[in-house]
This record gives C-alpha cells, structure tokens and sequence, in this order.
C-alpha cells in the first residue's frame, strides 16, 4: 500500500510537501501489524500540522479603510487574528491624518515556519465634513462699506485637511437690498459645510449733526472736557462716534488754538466742525474790580489834572505804563482784572498786562478804546486803538526793541512801521472800525 500527499500554498509562497508513505504488505504476517500504526500516527500529526499552517498564515487583511484621524492604525488593525513577532516593514510608511492609499508590507516570525511576508494597502479615507463656527446669523451692511469675503463669517473651523471658504456665488453688496448670502467651506476630500445667511444691505450717504460747539476759554493748566455739551445725532445710526482732535491745543501755554471735532456713522460718513480753544493765564484771586479799581483811581490821581484833555489823559497813562512796568514775556496774564492788577501791584507783564493795565485806566478816564490783536505767527502781540473823539488811532503802551514809541498813530504810519520790522503790527482790518 502507498500514501500520496502533496499540497501547495499559495496564500505565502510557494512550499511543497511530499509524503509519500509505502507500505508492502507482502506478507500479511501478524509480527509486521506493529509498524502500521505508529506510521499513521506520524502521518496524521503533519498533516494536522499543514492544517494549522493553512488557517494561522491567513492572518493579514488584504486592504484596510480608516476615516482619517480616527486611529492611528495599530497593526492589530491589519490582521485577521491575534498574533505576536508581527511589525511592519522598514520601507512601510503611512500618515493615519492624511487621505491617500498606503502600500504596506507586514512581517510575521511564524514559529517552525520562519518569517512570512504580507502586502496590503491601507485606506485613508476622508468622508467627514468640517466643524464649522460661523459668527452671526444674520448681518446689516451698508453700501459704502467694503464687500466683506467669506472668510469674514467663520470663527473657527476643525478639519484633518485644508479647508477653502467661499459664496457659493457671487454677490453684490453695493446695491441696497436683501437677500441670503451662503458660505460653503469645503475640505480637501470635497466634503462640505455650509450655512445661509440673510444680508440687508443699507444706503447711507447722509453725514452725522454735530451740535452744541462753541469756542472755549480755559485757564492754563486746567482740565477741560471737550465733549461737554456736545452731541452727535445720525438719521439711521442711533450711535454715531465723536471723536475730538485737540493735537493743536497746548492747555500750558497761553493763545488760540483750533479744536475740531469729528463725527463718523456706521455707514463711514464723516462730518467735522471746528471751534477754538483760547487758554488764558490763571486769575488772581485778589484782583477783585473794587481792589484794581481803587489802585487804578490812586494812580490816576497823581499823573492826572483837571485841565488836561482826553488825548494828554491818554498819553499820561500810556506814559505812566511804559515807565512802570517792566516787560517780562513769561510773565503774562489775560484776564483784565488779574493783569491790571499785575501790572499796578507787581509792575511787570508782558504786551498783555501792558495793554490791560492801560485799558483799566482809560475805562476809569472814559476814553474809548479797543484791544486789537496781531495776525499770530510765530509770535502774538496785543495792543489798543483809542477814539478821544477825532476817531480810532493807535495805541501801544510798549517800548518797540528800536525804541519806538507808538502813540496816537495813523494807521498808514503803523503798517508802514510794522511792515519794515518784521510784521510787528500784522493785523486783519475786516475785524475791526476804520482807523485815521
């Protein structure tokens, strides 16, 4: 008798088994019976050995999918059954975040059998759409706005891949009217979020009132609120800003200064209006009018006499304030009261205290009189025109640097002076009467 086996196995490689078992059974003698049976049992342990080898090396999955960024692809993953000495081949790599096909070769150390070599492919996959934030559900826009993108309504967006964010078509938000706008945000595996939005679009072309500005008298080195009293009022934006350029006011030093004030709406209208800021020297507090006047009438009385005329009234004042008070240009003062009183008590000032302390006396004598002021540039300079009934002259109670005295000028003599002395006496004509 003879047993024939042969078996290939294509699942790995090629490996061939040949049995052969022969058996002569010439003689059918009893004393040959005792090989037979240890003969099967050999031959039925290979073959349960064959078996094993059949069912064990069908361990690897010839493809595997995973959703991308679910997993990170453990080997386990690839194999059919638990199994130990499995691992990958050096030249298998793979990103479990990244959609792609994957070709991997995994190698098993199979016992008796040595080590056996697999191929698979692993498929990443991407068929989640994206997370997606949106940050309104609804928007008012106005059309001189700037045309907002896509990417303006999305806060936050949680993907494995890339996302683009686009309209899902083209629209027009310089044309007043309502319609809804959709935002399409897509992945790089085509998958998609999308949300629709109702936009108003609102013409505005009308600027904001601004209301309540008037020109402001501060002292130096005081606080001021600008906005006092001030409003802003708009046809459709029920808050408009206002917004105050104060960058040409210096509140420590004495002058004029220009303030303007600027009101914007939500659609971008701007309007302005401009006012001026006038920063005065500090009053004094013992400058009262009972006090200023009482010194003004006691210097009167010893430079006046009964029988002088208004214009020998003017020039004793006029005479009495240059020889009295020493000019001092950091020692200026605007407030009538404080600077008559400067001028009488401390006998120093600048143009100012000069101008006021002559003002005091002249208003005590009844002499008309004015203060004019000089075209400010880099420099301002104050003075006073006097009418003692012949019509306005000028009158500055200032000894000039070339030691001019102007007293009781025309004022064709006046530009002529201050014309070939740098402008001294620049002033506009609009704001005040004809002078002789």
């Amino acid at each position: 008798m003879t047993l024939f086996m042969s078996i290939n196995l294509t699942n790995i490689k090629p490996i061939y088994f040949r049995i052969e078992i022969e058996l002569r059974f010439k003689y059918m003698k009893k004393k040959n019976l005792k090989f037979i049976i240890p003969i099967c049992l050999i031959s039925g342990i290979i073959l349960a050995g064959i078996i094993y080898y059949f069912v064990q090396s069908d361990l690897v999955y010839s493809e595997v999918y995973v959703e991308a960024g679910t997993s990170d692809c453990d080997i386990s993953e690839f194999l059919k059954h638990s199994a130990s000495n499995v691992s990958f081949s050096e030249d298998s790599t793979f990103d479990a975040n990244v959609p792609g096909d994957y070709e991997l070769t995994i190698l098993w150390n199979m016992p008796i059998f040595g080590t056996q070599s697999y191929n698979t492919t692993l498929h990443v996959v991407d068929t989640t759409a994206p997370t997606v934030e949106f940050n309104t559900d609804s928007v008012t826009m106005y059309t001189t706005a700037a045309a907002p993108t896509a990417t303006d309504f999305v806060n936050f967006i949680n993907d494995m891949t890339n996302c683009t964010i686009d309209f899902a078509s083209d629209y027009d938000f310089s044309t007043e009217g309502s319609f809804d706008i959709t935002v399409i945000v897509k992945d790089t595996s085509g998958n998609e979020t999308s949300a629709t939005i109702p936009c108003t679009v609102v013409e505005d072309i009308t600027p904001p009132t601004i209301s309540g500005v008037e020109p402001i008298e501060i002292a130096q080195g005081d606080t001021v609120s600008y906005k006092k009293n001030v409003k802003v009022t708009d046809d459709i934006d029920d808050e408009p800003s206002l917004e105050v350029d104060s960058s040409q006011v210096n509140v420590d030093k004495r002058g004029t200064y220009t303030l303007t004030y600027i009101a914007t709406d939500a659609a971008g209208n701007v309007s302005t209006e401009s006012t001026t800021v006038k920063i005065v020297s500090a009053k004094i507090t013992a400058a009262t009018e009972e006090t200023v006047y009482a010194m003004a009438d006691e210097i009167l009385a010893e430079i006046i006499t009964d029988d002088m005329t208004q214009l020998q009234q003017a020039r004793a004042v006029f005479d009495w304030v240059v020889n009295n008070i020493t000019y001092s240009e950091s020692a200026g003062i605007d407030d009538l009261l404080s600077a008559a009183y400067k001028g009488m008590y401390y006998h120093v000032g600048d143009c100012t205290v000069k101008q006021k302390t002559a003002e005091v006396m002249l208003n005590r004598l009844g002499i008309k009189n004015m203060e004019i002021e000089k075209i400010r540039d880099t420099r301002g300079h104050y003075w006073l025109l006097i009418d003692v009934g012949e019509g306005w002259y000028h009158y500055d109670p200032n000894l000039q640097l070339d030691g001019t005295l102007i007293f009781y000028w025309h004022d064709a003599d006046l530009w002529e002076y201050s014309n070939t002395h740098g402008n001294t006496h620049n002033y506009d004509p609009s704001k005040y009467p004809t002078i002789q």
